[in-house]
């Protein structure tokens, strides 16, 4: 394990919509062992999402778009995810109730946070905060789609198994939709409406 770590040397080898670097970097073990690590490093701005969920009908809202990381991997024309977005200079709990509103036209009062999560550990800087939200159908008041340029966005309400039923399938394959839809069956968010129905 890792003791401590210095950042020796770093190259910008891209400056776009993030910075791309290649970056040396010597650790040093808790045996006392050094070594040098030099990676590419993706450096992603950190993030927000949320799944949001209808304990009362016992499905979740989530978002259909085209994602061209996903098509150049394995060809997807689509991903089925939880919404998310930058930070963009907020907290992570006013990101992602911005996104709901702005990606489903859902306005939630509040989020309940679930957990962080580092997205590509080994060549990415993004992390991901990632909350949960109750909503109802009056509280889905906007038209929703996303306000970006380059946003063409879908909203997909499904039932809460079917969405398990999507991961098993592999329809949904995004990895915070995922851990997300776990924590919300971990965390019994549709218990009662299964125990009551």
């Amino acid at each position: 394990m890792a003791k401590s770590v210095r950042v020796v040397a770093e190259q910008t080898l891209a400056e776009g919509r993030f910075r791309l670097t290649r970056t040396r970097a010597e650790i040093e073990e808790d045996d006392g062992e050094r070594r040098a690590l030099s990676y590419e490093i993706y450096r992603h701005g950190p993030a927000a999402a949320a799944l949001l969920y209808d304990p009362a009908r016992g499905v979740v809202l989530l978002v259909k778009q085209f994602r061209l990381g996903a098509y150049l991997a394995d060809g997807a024309l689509e991903t089925i995810e939880a919404v998310a977005g930058m930070l963009d200079g907020d907290d992570p709990a006013t990101c992602a109730k911005r996104e709901v509103w702005e990606e489903t036209g859902v306005r939630v009062a509040a989020v309940r946070h679930a957990f962080d999560a580092y997205t590509s550990p080994g060549g990415m800087t993004e992390k991901i905060a990632c909350f949960v939200a109750s909503y109802g159908v009056d509280d889905r008041i906007g038209r929703g789609g996303g306000v970006d340029e380059d946003e063409r966005i879908k909203v997909v309400e499904a039932p809460f198994d079917e969405a398990l039923a999507m991961i098993e399938s592999g329809e949904i394959r995004d990895a915070k939709t995922i851990a997300l839809i776990y924590y919300a069956k971990a965390q019994g968010l549709f218990a009662a409406t299964r125990a009551g129905g």
